[in-house]
């Protein structure tokens, strides 16, 4: 108790005396996408948190898949590269598990094919020889999935034995699950989870550009159950509603509890993201993409999500200046009988042309889900572009906002102001036995492209 004392003191002192802390670099050179979870964990007093190099620098080559992890109480960072020169892409950054005995798992995979890369099809996985220790880990274990394989996404299931799933898009282009009964020491195949195919020209919502891949974020509540959201496609390709489901039982159930079918344990399914419960229905204008996806303390789930406004007549082109010029957060809870939606926030614009949906992203602190946090580069509220006072330029930084009324309004305050770089996709890790504290990672620094960035890993930390 007395340590416990000790660690949050500081922190409180800097509240009551009103003194921000300053954002800490954790990681030189290291970016990541929003489709990995986790991203960043903490066990006992250490953060942990998986990271893809952008660049030759710091040590470190274009495309390095890192493990960093942070002791909180002592302060001492270290970084392990678990698959040197992998490839340049964020998508690839590894998702990590705590396992029972304090030991982690980490998995990853390309994001299609590259030049000289060899098993765009390979699920790949590395276990710490020690508990609390990053500098040893097995060596890289390969699985065939037989299609171009993205995305990990871990989760242990205590009441199913311990099974491990590890949820991914593979056959079909769509989201599929492996599963190890032995702490990630094996994986094999285990089925599909939902099925997506390119839409015909003849669907109004289709915009005619490549498709047939819903993408999906995960959320585990309890010892048994599995959340998820899905869209139907990418925004680019489908003008996307959002959707949500659960995992529990083997069986794929409503938001409501009903069930919608088993889980598939073969490559086929028919259960389409269409299936499951709606959450946001999306059309020409409004195009649904999803953040964050988080469960409250009543089991019910919380969603962050963007929608790009004010693309109709750039939709189905390629690069059209005017699309991704206003995207707006969103926040969702399910209410135990109806999903409660409002647009809470100014996202600002695109983080590039070509890809028009991407913003800034947000996050929602799991362990009070009233507060979120954002990237934009509009004030919140107005839209307003938000010059810095540092350089004159246009840049995200980093929001928070805080709900008294379920998420259907927000006060932001600026964590982040007239920065020299833009301030990227935040994170605020599960801590479970954090009462009242909170860390916020984001990335800092320029991004040109998903493989084209020069970033820095930054956080909020309680004060040591």
């Amino acid at each position: 108790m007395f340590r416990l004392f000790a660690f949050v003191w500081p922190y409180l002192v800097c509240l009551v005396a009103g003194a921000a802390p300053e954002p800490q670099v954790l990681r030189t050179n290291g970016g990541w996408c929003w489709f990995q979870d986790e991203r960043a964990l903490i066990v006992g007093d250490t953060l942990y948190f998986g990271s893809l190099a952008g660049t030759d620098r710091d040590g470190l080559s274009a495309g390095d898949v890192v493990v960093t992890s942070r002791h909180l109480v002592t302060g001492r960072t270290v970084s392990t590269t678990l698959h040197p020169r992998f490839q340049t892409d964020d998508h690839d950054v590894p998702a990590l598990l705590a396992l029972p005995d304090g030991r982690l798992l980490a998995t990853y995979q390309s994001h299609g094919q590259s030049k000289g890369l060899v098993g765009a099809d390979l699920m790949r996985w590395r276990r710490t020889l020690r508990p609390g220790d990053i500098s040893a880990w097995t060596p890289e274990q390969t699985l065939p999935v037989g299609a171009t394989v993205s995305y990990s996404n871990l989760f242990r299931l205590p009441a199913e034995g311990g099974r491990i799933l590890l949820f991914h898009r593979g056959a079909g282009f769509n989201p599929n699950y492996l599963v190890s009964t032995d702490d990630g020491a094996t994986f094999a195949y285990g089925g599909r989870l939902l099925f997506w195919p390119r839409q015909s020209p003849g669907d109004p919502r289709f915009t005619g550009i490549n498709g047939g891949r819903p993408y999906l974020k995960y959320a585990q509540a309890g010892p048994d159950t599995i959340h998820f959201v899905a869209t139907e496609d990418h925004p680019s390709s489908y003008d996307n509603s959002l959707y949500h489901a659960f995992l529990r039982g083997g069986n794929i159930h409503h938001s409501d509890g009903r069930v919608i079918g088993p889980l598939s344990r073969t490559a086929e399914t028919t259960v389409r993201p269409p299936d499951l419960t709606c959450v946001f229905r999306g059309d020409i204008d409004h195009v649904a993409w999803m953040c964050d996806l988080h469960v409250d303390s009543a089991g019910h789930p919380r969603i962050v999500f963007s929608v790009q406004r004010g693309g109709a007549a750039g939709r189905g082109k390629r690069n059209n200046a005017a699309d991704g010029l206003d995207l707006r957060y969103h926040y969702a809870r399910w209410d135990g009988q109806a999903w409660q939606v409002a647009e809470i926030a100014r996202a600002g614009t695109r983080l590039y042309a070509g890809e028009d949906d991407y913003a800034g992203l947000g996050a929602i602190d799991p362990q009070a889900p009233d507060t979120v946090f954002i990237s934009t580069n509009a004030d919140p509220v107005s839209g307003a572009p938000l010059i810095s006072a540092a350089d004159g330029r246009r840049h995200w930084e980093i929001f928070r906002g805080e709900s008294d009324d379920g998420g259907r309004r927000f006060r932001w305050t600026a964590v982040t102001r007239d920065s020299s770089a833009d301030n990227l996709r935040p994170i605020v890790p599960i801590w479970n036995e954090a009462a009242g504290r909170r860390i916020v990672l984001w990335l800092r620094g320029t991004y040109r492209k998903y493989t084209d960035y020069d970033l820095d890993i930054v956080a909020l930390l309680p004060p040591r």
